[in-house]
């Protein structure tokens, strides 16, 4: 029964460490896909500067 409970309790510590790591990657790449967004707008803002 005591196992039971240990195990259960394993298994809650690990499914919020799953949610902790699934957000923070979630997080990093959510901030890359801006970075990398706002990379492209710059470009496209200078090929139309050099086009016009």
């Amino acid at each position: 029964m005591e196992l039971d409970k240990y195990l259960q309790m394993l298994k809650s510590s690990l499914e919020e460490k799953k949610e902790e790591v699934i957000k923070s990657l979630n997080t990093e790449y959510e901030r890359l896909l801006k970075n990398r967004l706002n990379e492209l707008e710059e470009i496209k803002r200078k090929v139309l500067k050099e086009l016009s």
